[in-house]
């Protein structure tokens, strides 16, 4: 059939709502003409790669060398692989990569990309400044060193995890006419410094920050202060804190689970360091912490490092909504049953309501196990300021 009586508009709702079912998206692409662009776009929108396979460079080759309407529709890239192990050796898949043009967001895992042979370095190059590339995610992988050279402008998200920035190696690409200025930025990793420094020329338009570190790392905490100075337009910054000793204590928990542990934590970790400023930073409008420690006997307890943070809110500030989400307890640290700081929550009540921004509309505590009702209870009424102007909400 070349046509159907329903509209298009309806028929791409529908088919949308399929795109797990991979037999019945193959069967309406059979219905008719019209509803074919639909299917292929569910069935091919996402790719990942493996070393052997029907999803091998090789394999999917000859399919698109065969097909070549399909390349298009692939919009979704995913490659992962153990430090550069199979692609290095792959001598299809830069000639793949060349059939991607089209793809809008791209995965690396796992990938030396300036010890990669020449030619797939260059794909990979290609893609990264790609007019369609919008989203890049690179998780456990060498980065050459500028940032500005290596992506191109229509760049909108970049996430970064346990990647290492190379100091001696440099992308070899022609300079963009206009520098990429991502909107949205995760870092997460134990030495973000030198990745900070990597994305603070292009950190200008930065709207979305969202930093996962080590909360006793205070070179990681003065690369973020660095990077907030830069990022003038900011609107959400979101932070979480995943201290030393946390990560040390939980490592053999997992390793020896059926072992009895005795666990000691050095006097290094005991603590935070200092909380960023975020005082250049007048348009944020959303502030949202994970992984809040708000235990009094924990030596993590991030209430006094939450002070800090808010202290630097002024008037000018615009922040309309602070979100904390406390459902979590270091078990490891904290042997004892919870001891909620009530204190630290009437200190943080009191400076809201003294220098809280005329836009704050909304302070959501989240809490959840091993707190409980009662728990949510006494946060509650240990911010009574907060309670009265009608902004605080404390849910489980």
């Amino acid at each position: 059939m070349d046509c159907c009586p329903f509209p298009l508009e309806v028929v791409d709702i529908i088919i949308h709502q399929l795109h797990f079912d991979l037999a019945a998206l193959k069967a309406c692409s059979l219905v008719c003409r019209s509803w074919l662009p639909s299917c292929r776009t569910q069935l091919f929108r996402h790719l990942e790669l493996h070393p052997t396979g029907r999803a091998s460079p090789a394999n999917l080759y000859r399919f698109l060398s065969d097909a070549p309407q399909i390349a298009p529709y692939i919009k979704e890239l995913d490659v992962p692989c153990e430090r550069s192990s199979w692609i290095s050796w792959d001598t299809v898949l830069p000639a793949l990569l060349g059939w991607l043009q089209n793809v809008e967001q791209i995965e690396l895992r796992g990938c030396d990309i300036p010890w990669l042979p020449a030619p797939l370095t260059a794909a990979i190059y290609t893609l990264f400044r790609s007019p369609c590339m919008k989203r890049v995610s690179l998780r456990l992988c060498v980065l050459p060193s500028s940032c500005s050279d290596l992506f191109g402008s229509a760049l909108e998200s970049i996430e970064l995890s346990d990647v290492t920035i190379e100091t001696d190696a440099s992308a070899h690409v022609a300079k963009e006419c206009r520098a990429p200025r991502p909107r949205r930025v995760m870092i997460e990793g134990k030495a973000i410094g030198s990745v900070v420094d990597w994305l603070v020329p292009s950190a200008e338009d930065l709207q979305d920050l969202c930093v996962r570190y080590q909360g006793d790392d205070s070179d990681a905490q003065q690369a973020i202060e660095r990077l907030l100075q830069c990022a003038s337009s900011l609107k959400t910054l979101d932070i979480s804190l995943y201290p030393a000793c946390l990560r040390e204590c939980l490592r053999p928990t997992l390793i020896h689970h059926h072992a009895t542990l005795t666990i000691r934590f050095p006097e290094s970790t005991s603590g935070l360091c200092a909380a960023p400023s975020i005082c250049y930073n007048h348009d944020l409008q959303q502030l949202r912490l994970l992984h809040f420690d708000m235990d009094v006997s924990s030596p993590t307890n991030q209430l006094p490092w939450l002070y800090s943070l808010l202290s630097r809110l002024t008037t000018q500030h615009l922040i309309q909504k602070i979100s904390i989400d406390a459902r979590h307890r270091p078990r490891r640290l904290c042997t004892g049953p919870p001891m909620l700081d009530t204190h630290g929550w009437s200190d943080v009540d009191a400076l809201l309501a003294r220098t809280a921004p005329a836009h704050l509309r909304e302070v959501h505590v989240q809490i959840g196990d091993p707190y409980d009702a009662a728990t949510l209870a006494r946060v509650a009424a240990s911010m009574p300021e907060l309670r009265a102007k009608g902004i605080l909400r404390v849910t489980m």
